[in-house]
């Protein structure tokens, strides 16, 4: 009986094991794969910077741009000399030039311009008109133009309007990674209404 439960225990003679050169091979490719994966989670996390970079510029973009569209209109023209001012360095308590945000700076910078604002093709109502109705075009009567464009300026009353073009630009600066980043810019114009 144990001759009989020894032969059911044992292997047959059919069945072979494991070689060393198998296992080998295995490890091999497991170690190609390894390779590729980290290779795949490095790049990765560079390109995380680098989006995590551009999310950081972003917002010091917008957020300076809505500090100087915040300023009334008469202290933004009070401070451009001439045509235009660049502005490099600190500026009423707010940040420009670099910007340090952890690891990563950031060369901010704006330009405020005056900028004239000409009309060419403006038109104007003739009163008195008895037909004219104001949602009907074809009632419309327009003054003959004695100029052909009319610019205005902050020079008299009905013609002053005028207007500030402000332009922020955000590069990163110091970067660990190998491509070149890009300038993040936004213009907006601030107007005078008062």
């Amino acid at each position: 009986m144990t001759s009989q439960l020894f032969r059911s225990i044992k292997a047959p003679s059919n069945r072979r094991g494991v070689t060393l050169l198998e296992i080998m091979i295995a490890f091999l490719i497991m170690c190609v794969a390894a390779l590729g994966a980290a290779g795949i989670i490095s790049h990765g996390h560079k390109e995380t910077s680098h989006d995590f970079r551009r999310g950081e510029a972003l917002q010091i973009l917008v957020d300076r741009m809505n500090f100087l569209s915040s300023l009334p209109f008469k202290s933004l023209v009070s401070e451009i000399d001439g045509a235009s001012r660049n502005i490099k360095e600190p500026f009423k308590e707010e940040q420009f030039g670099t910007v340090t945000i952890g690891q990563n700076s950031y060369n901010v910078t704006a330009t405020l311009k005056k900028q004239s604002i000409t009309f060419n093709n403006l038109m104007e109502l003739k009163f008195p008109n008895k037909d004219y109705v104001h949602d009907k075009p074809n009632t419309w009567r327009f003054r003959k133009r004695t100029k052909s464009t009319d610019t205005y300026a902050s020079s008299s009353g009905d013609n002053a309007y005028i207007a500030v073009k402000i332009r922020v630009d955000v590069t990163p600066i110091n970067s660990k990674s190998s491509r070149n980043e890009r300038t993040y810019s936004a213009i907006t114009f601030v107007c005078n209404t008062e």
